[in-house]
């Protein structure tokens, strides 16, 4: 069993971790278990050959590792092993083909994101992964 979480930083993302935590033995066996994080990548080209490429993946990396940190510190505390996934773009494409690509069996998330007001104005990432992908979700809390 694969099961991926997508997390964005947020304490509601690390309350759903924990939720999801006693739900793993549910399964047989251990099921294997990514942590996915989508940074928006920057709008402007022009930003990216100004600063370099470099710094800028130095950046995706810092800003991935930042916001991945408080969801591998639940499973650090479980003592769940877990794959450490970082991705560029928009995050509910960016997770349903990640759960293709790592031929996923469920989706586990949260229903809240980062910001309420981001939800309002661009739509939930967890609305648009539940329409568009065809790997069951969980949605935890």
């Amino acid at each position: 069993m694969k099961i991926l979480f997508p997390t964005d930083g947020s304490e509601a993302a690390s309350a759903a971790l924990r939720s999801l935590l006693p739900r793993l033995a549910w399964f047989a066996t251990a099921p294997q278990l990514a942590l996915v994080n989508v940074h928006p990548a920057l709008p402007y080209a022009r930003a990216v050959a100004w600063a370099g490429k470099e710094a800028v993946h130095r950046y995706y990396d810092e800003e991935g590792a930042a916001a991945i940190a408080p969801a591998e510190a639940v499973l650090a505390q479980g003592r769940v092993a877990f794959e450490r996934v970082l991705r560029i773009g928009e995050a509910a494409h960016e997770i349903v083909r990640f759960a293709d690509e790592w031929h996923a069996d469920l989706i586990a998330m949260g229903r809240h994101g980062h910001s309420a007001l981001r939800v309002m104005v661009m739509g939930s990432v967890t609305q648009k992964v539940i329409a568009t992908s065809p790997v069951p979700v969980l949605l935890v809390e």
